[in-house]
């Protein structure tokens, strides 16, 4: 019971309930306008001649009355103003409010109220049909808006879980990447100390290279002595021998083949001595 009272009370907020009151009006104002107009359309015409004629015309002003109303931002606001004033003249007209003879004061006022009331009624219907009418299509365009926005944030949505589904790709490969970068830290300093460590035996092989080579030069230098001691050696070994040989032929006789033990018999026997003939 309490739903059905909900949704009465909601179907007042609505657009068809001021849709009902609207044509309701709209449907009676034609027929007043037509009852009114078919009086005074010419006596020649005929009865149904005058009646549609004169529910086309009706139907044509009330229709513009309500486009003037409806689109009143297009055009000045005074056009409504007069519209409600015409649409009271009808109505009071069609009451016959303006004809005081033979009428109590009660009738001609409740001709008028009545005629102001529902020139009042038409004035502020068409109003409230436009206002619920963009009341509507504005909680539409906020529906409509919603639900792209809706749409937008799910899309938005998804493209942060691609994005973050990406970024957790990427901290895992900058993870292992660390990793690697961990081990290849590693591998260089293992590198690096075996790098100084041949630094220091390369070091210390120019050391030893330069004290061999110091040696080495201190070699030369005493081969080089030793060289020039053998080669005054040398030279005193010939002269040595030059001599001997000098004083071997001193006393040596070529033809006899003799050896004397001084120089002096060696020459008295190269006066003595001849050639030995060889048959």
């Amino acid at each position: 019971m309490t739903k059905f009272y909900e949704k009465a009370a909601d179907s007042l907020f609505s657009l068809p309930p001021i849709l009902i009151g609207f044509f309701a009006i709209f449907g009676y104002l034609i027929f007043e306008s037509q009852a009114l107009i078919s009086g005074l359309l010419p006596a020649e015409m005929g009865s149904i001649s005058r009646e549609v004629a004169a529910g086309f015309l009706a139907v044509a002003i009330h229709l513009m009355i309500l486009l003037t109303a409806t689109n009143s931002k297009l055009v000045s606001h005074a056009f409504t103003i007069f519209y409600a004033f015409c649409s009271y003249g009808i109505t009071a007209l069609f009451f016959d409010a303006f004809n005081f003879t033979g009428k109590e004061q009660r009738e001609i006022f409740s001709a008028h109220l009545f005629s102001i009331l529902i020139a009042s009624i038409n004035y502020l219907v068409v109003y409230l049909l436009v206002g619920k009418y963009h009341e509507v299509k504005d909680n539409c365009s906020a529906v409509e808006k919603l639900r792209t926005a809706n749409e937008q944030l799910r899309q938005k949505n998804e493209e942060v879980s691609i994005l973050n589904e990406e970024l957790t790709r990427l901290r895992q490969q900058l993870t292992a990447n660390q990793r690697e970068a961990t081990k290849s830290n590693d591998t260089v300093s293992k590198l690096n100390e075996d790098l100084q460590r041949v630094n220091e035996e390369l070091t210390e092989s120019k050391e030893k290279a330069k004290s061999l080579h110091q040696e080495l030069t201190t070699a030369n230098g005493k081969n080089q002595t030793f060289e020039k001691e053998l080669l005054q050696t040398q030279r005193i070994l010939k002269d040595q021998k030059d001599k001997i040989l000098m004083a071997y032929e001193k006393l040596y006789c070529p033809h006899c083949q003799s050896t004397f033990t001084n120089v002096n018999a060696h020459n008295v026997h190269k006066r003595t001595c001849k050639p030995v003939s060889i048959k």
